[in-house]
């Protein structure tokens, strides 16, 4: 009886910590973008007060101002992924790789380590995109791919607008260029910038439903920044409490793996209420 109790009492224990484990893997992300490596502690703290879990952040030297800040972000349950991007790349990616080098250098000699790469590589703002456009998307694809089979133990995430329907045929296939991202890359970002949950979701509704079926995470992008482009692309004129509520709808009407990342902190702190 007590072996069957104690037995019983084992399996239970188990059961609950792999539905904690669960939940954990489960939880939904909610990122933001953090160009500026000179903000002060109270963009971090406004972080975690808006229940951010994962920063993308810019900080090209790797070196103890990465340490710090990702101490003090970890200090917050907050995780932080290096972020760089240039467009150069797409034609030259010789200077990637030697940054992604540098990443593995700062990782194995630090203790304090980014938890992956985000990379916002735009192949719009090449001058001559519309000349290039189907090579410089395949270029990205090959990055993309390329990357991953180089390093295979880093986590990479992409950035991507939301209209790259563009048919490209790589490795022998032909689909829509978002099909080939999602394929390759661990994740990947939508700049899915429509100021209501209604536009977010319809103009990444194609990469949605790409990811659920290929069984990948996307992650929905939420502007706050004032734009040059229509005001429907940003919150920026709405305000903090209708974004809220646009983006709780938004992570209600998608897997509990996926989420929302914001763009980008300052404007985010700057935001009117």
């Amino acid at each position: 009886m007590k072996r069957c109790s104690l037995v019983l009492f084992l399996m239970l224990t188990f059961s609950f910590l792999f539905c904690i484990s669960c939940s954990r893997n489960q939880e939904q992300i909610m990122g933001v973008w953090w160009w500026n490596s000179n903000l002060g502690s109270e963009y971090l703290d406004f972080a975690e007060e808006n229940g951010v879990n994962e920063i993308y952040y810019c900080e090209g030297n790797l070196d103890e101002t990465s340490s710090n800040f990702i101490a003090s972000a970890n200090e917050r349950d907050i995780d932080v992924y290096w972020l760089i991007g240039e467009v150069e790349w797409l034609r030259q990616s010789q200077e990637l790789y030697n940054e992604i080098e540098r990443y593995l250098s700062y990782n194995n000699s630090h203790s304090q380590k980014y938890s992956g790469v985000h990379l916002d590589i735009e192949p719009h703002q090449d001058d001559n995109f519309e000349q290039d456009r189907q090579q410089l998307l395949y270029n990205l694809i090959d990055i993309i791919y390329n990357l991953k089979q180089t390093y295979p133990n880093i986590q990479f995430d992409y950035d991507i607008a939301f209209w790259l329907d563009d048919e490209i045929t790589y490795n022998g296939v032909t689909k829509p260029a978002y099909q080939h991202v999602i394929d390759y890359a661990d994740r990947v970002f939508i700049m899915s910038y429509r100021d209501s949950s209604d536009g977010m979701l319809n103009v990444a509704s194609e990469e949605l439903e790409y990811a659920k079926f290929t069984n990948k995470i996307v992650v929905l992008g939420a502007e706050t920044g004032d734009t040059e482009e229509a005001e429907v692309v940003t919150f920026a004129q709405e305000g903090r409490v209708y974004m809220n509520e646009q983006l709780d709808i938004v992570k209600a009407s998608i897997p509990a793996n996926y989420g929302i990342s914001i763009h980008h902190i300052a404007s985010w702190f700057d935001m009117k209420d």
